[in-house]
C-alpha cells in the first residue's frame, strides 16, 4: 500500500494499517420494557509506525491519508529500544459463513425474546423479575504492513443472556444463563427449552439450598467453572506483558501439574460457543495453539510482535484490540484444560464428602496467584452422589496449589462464551474445559 511505502520514505522501519467495520445491532427486554440499546455501524483506521525504535499511532473514523502518516511519525515516543517480530508476505482472506442466517427483521427478533420473557415467567410464580439481552457483532477487518501482509477477515459474533430474579419468603435468588456464537442466529441454535430448564434449576436450587459449611473440600469442576479457572488464574499470568513479573515466568520448564493437565489458548476450537475466534491477531499475525501448560509443565506464554521478539518464541497471534480507536494488547482467545481419561461418574464416585461446582458468578484473580470466584450453582456430594443444591458458594484458592492438587481430569468436555476486560478494552472469548476432580479446595459458606 503506498501510505505505508510513504511512511518508510519518512524512516519508519515498520508500519501497519488496521480498517475495521462493525455492524453492531443491541436488544433488550424485561418485564415491562423493550430497547433497541444499539443499532449502527462503526468504522475507522488504525494506523501504526515504528519510528527510531518507538511507536507512533494514529486513529480516525475518516479514510486514512498521508498526513495521517506524517502525525503518527511526529507522535512517536519512547525509550527508542523497542524491536519486533518481523513476518513473511502474506496474503490471505477468511470468511467465516454462519450456519443460520440473520435475515430475520428487529421486530421479527423482539418477537422470539417476547416468547422467552414468557416462557421464564411461566417457569415459577416466585419469578418477579426478566432481563433478556440480545446482540450481534458483523465484524470486517483488513490489514496492511510493510511487510507485504495483506489479511482480510469477515465473521459475525452473537448471542443472548437471561438473567431471572425470584423470591420467596426472605430469600431472594437471581440465575443466568448466557449463549453466545460464531455460527449464526443463536436463537436457532441453541435450544430454548434446555436453556430455560437450566435457569429454572438455578433459581429453584437458590431458593432451596442451604450454604455449605465453610471449609476445604474435595470438588469436581464443571466445564464452565474449569473455563473460567482457565481463563482467570491461568490465561492471564500467561500473557507476556504480565507474565514476566508474575508467578509463572519464574517457573518455566517446571512441573507445577499432575502429567494429565494441559492448558491450552486456541484461535479456533470447534465448538459454537468458542468466540474467541481469531486466524489472524490484529498484528496480522496467524494464530496457533499456544500450549501455557503441558503435561503439567509450563510451556510458553501468549504473545504480540514484541514480546516475541524479546522472549525469543514464536508468534502465538495473541495482539488484539476491542477496536480501532484501541492500542493492541495481549490478549487470550479460546483458552481450556484438554479433555483427560476419566468419566464423570468415576470422579464423583470417588468423593464420600464434597462439592459439584457447576456454573460460576463472577471473580476476581491477582498477579501473585490468588483467586476467589462466586458460584450460582452447586451440589452436595455424599458417598459418591450428588445431592441437595447449595446456594451462597464461593471458592478461593492459590493457582500453583490448586493445579497441584488435581486427581482427575473428565473425557466429557465443553466450552463456554464470554467477554474478557483488560485496559479498558472488552473482547470476546471461549473458556472450557472438562471436568476437573480437585482433592482439596477452600469453599466459603457458613463459618461456626
Amino acid at each position: 500500500m503506498d501510505l505505508l511505502k510513504k511512511a518508510e520514505e519518512l524512516g519508519a522501519t515498520f508500519a501497519d494499517l488496521r480498517i475495521m467495520k462493525i455492524k453492531e445491532l443491541s436488544l433488550t427486554v424485561t418485564e415491562d420494557r423493550e430497547l433497541i440499546t444499539t443499532n449502527g455501524i462503526d468504522q475507522g483506521f488504525s494506523l501504526r509506525v515504528l519510528y527510531r525504535g518507538n511507536w507512533g499511532y494514529k486513529s480516525s473514523t475518516g479514510e486514512v491519508s498521508y498526513d495521517d502518516v506524517k502525525d503518527a511519525i511526529n507522535v512517536s515516543y519512547g525509550d527508542e529500544k523497542t524491536n519486533i517480530i518481523y513476518m513473511p508476505p502474506k496474503k490471505d482472506n477468511v470468511d467465516i459463513k454462519t450456519k443460520y442466517d440473520f435475515n430475520k427483521s428487529i421486530e421479527e427478533k423482539f418477537k422470539d425474546l417476547r416468547k422467552i420473557r414468557e416462557s421464564v415467567f411461566s417457569l415459577s410464580d416466585r419469578i418477579k423479575s426478566v432481563n433478556i439481552r440480545y446482540y450481534e457483532s458483523h465484524y470486517e477487518k483488513e490489514y496492511y504492513s510493510t511487510e507485504d501482509r495483506e489479511i482480510k477477515q469477515k465473521y459475525v459474533i452473537s448471542g443472548f443472556s437471561i438473567v431471572a430474579v425470584a423470591r420467596e419468603n426472605d430469600i431472594v435468588a437471581s440465575a443466568y444463563v448466557s449463549k453466545s456464537t460464531f455460527q449464526g442466529y443463536p436463537l436457532e441454535i441453541f435450544d430454548i427449552n434446555d436453556i430455560l430448564q437450566t435457569l429454572k434449576i438455578r433459581i429453584e436450587g437458590q431458593l432451596k439450598g442451604k450454604p455449605p459449611k465453610a471449609d476445604k473440600y474435595p470438588v469436581v469442576l464443571a466445564p464452565e467453572v474449569v473455563g473460567v479457572f482457565a481463563h482467570e488464574a491461568i490465561g492471564h499470568l500467561a500473557e507476556a506483558d504480565l507474565a514476566i513479573n508474575g508467578i509463572l515466568y519464574e517457573l518455566r520448564g517446571k512441573q507445577i501439574a499432575p502429567e494429565s493437565v494441559n492448558i491450552i489458548d486456541s484461535p479456533a476450537v470447534d465448538y459454537p460457543m468458542g468466540i474467541g475466534v481469531t486466524i489472524y491477531d490484529d498484528d496480522g499475525i496467524e494464530g496457533r495453539d499456544v500450549y501455557i501448560i503441558k503435561n503439567g509443565v509450563v510451556n510458553e506464554f501468549l504473545t504480540d510482535r514484541f514480546y516475541s521478539s524479546y522472549l525469543g518464541q514464536r508468534p502465538t497471534g495473541n495482539a488484539r484490540a476491542e477496536d480501532f480507536r484501541n492500542p493492541i494488547i495481549i490478549r487470550m482467545r479460546n483458552t481450556y484444560i484438554s479433555p483427560g481419561s476419566y468419566s464423570y461418574d468415576e470422579m464423583i464416585k470417588e468423593i464420600k464428602q464434597g462439592i459439584l461446582l457447576v456454573s460460576p458468578r463472577g471473580g476476581q484473580t491477582s498477579p501473585d496467584g490468588t483467586f476467589q470466584f462466586g458460584i450460582q450453582e452447586a451440589y452436595k456430594i455424599e458417598n459418591g452422589e450428588v445431592k441437595e443444591p447449595l446456594r451462597n458458594v464461593g471458592i478461593s484458592g492459590y493457582t500453583i496449589e490448586t493445579l497441584r492438587d488435581i486427581k482427575a481430569v473428565s473425557k466429557e468436555f465443553n466450552v463456554s462464551p464470554g467477554y474478557c476486560g483488560k485496559e479498558g478494552q472488552s473482547v470476546p472469548v471461549g473458556v472450557g474445559g472438562p471436568y476437573v476432580l480437585v482433592e482439596n479446595m477452600k469453599v466459603g459458606g457458613i463459618i461456626d
